[in-house]
């Protein structure tokens, strides 16, 4: 969520950019990788219900979301492939180890979900720190055609940068991307994600989100990503301080 290289597709995806790099500081904002919760302001809340943790940042922090333009594709995979330089060196999985099963596979599944705007790129000021793409229907090799009869918002490619992990925000991500897919459906009633199979300290993380497992299954592609999680739309903590605020795009 990646050897004979595959045929080009007729379509020319473009390429990264190759001046900035995603994810560095082009503004007063940045803080440095690593840094204590102490000079952050984070506050961490347990939910009564669910009991996950939720550390959140003084009030006045905000970080804007919006669709992702199709120029902003080396953003998005600049934000993969950092989260995938922590996974190898930090974490004992090979979730990203390379762009699955090609990197021109990769980039072309990426961009169209541009294409379709379904992805969505965080900003703090205009550094982009977090992603995440939605989509309302399930992939028929993982979520079975009885499962796929309740309406539920599909999450992919979730992405928090690593010098902002830690304070929840990857939590109210998700929560705000439940929402955002549940305002395009009349009746859904969950959140459904799948997960790097192997990455057990993910399935963890989700766990404490709320989420329940579903089953761990195998496409005809042999998907890496084959570990099923969902939850209760209704299940998203309430927002203690609303820091992601959606922006739209001008026409």
């Amino acid at each position: 969520m990646a050897a004979v290289r595959p045929r080009r597709p007729s379509h020319t995806y473009p390429t990264c950019p190759p001046s900035r790099p995603a994810g560095s500081p082009r503004h007063s904002h940045h803080r440095p990788g690593g840094g204590g919760s102490a000079f952050l302001g984070v506050q961490e809340h347990v939910d009564t219900r669910t009991r996950a943790r939720q550390r959140s940042r003084a009030p006045h922090t905000s970080y804007r979301i919006r669709i992702a333009r199709t120029d902003e594709l080396g953003d998005v995979l600049g934000l993969i492939d950092q989260a995938a330089r922590w996974l190898q060196a930090e974490k004992n999985t090979t979730q990203w180890v390379r762009p699955w099963p090609s990197e021109d596979d990769r980039r072309k599944r990426v961009y169209e979900s541009l294409l379709n705007r379904e992805t969505w790129l965080m900003f703090d000021g205009g550094r982009p720190i977090g992603t995440v793409t939605i989509k309302l229907i399930g992939h028929e090799e993982l979520w079975t055609a009885p499962e796929r009869e309740t309406e539920a918002v599909y999450l992919h490619r979730l992405v928090i940068h690593r010098d902002y992990a830690g304070d929840g925000l990857g939590a109210e991500l998700i929560d705000w991307a439940g929402r955002r897919g549940a305002s395009r459906l009349q009746n859904a009633e969950l959140i459904r994600i799948d997960v790097w199979t192997d990455n057990t300290e993910l399935h963890a993380y989700y766990r404490r989100q709320g989420f329940k497992d579903v089953a761990i299954r195998t496409t005809s592609d042999n998907t890496p990503s084959g570990a099923l999680f969902e939850r209760p739309l209704d299940a998203a903590r309430p927002v203690l301080a609303q820091r992601i605020t959606e922006h739209v795009l001008p026409t």
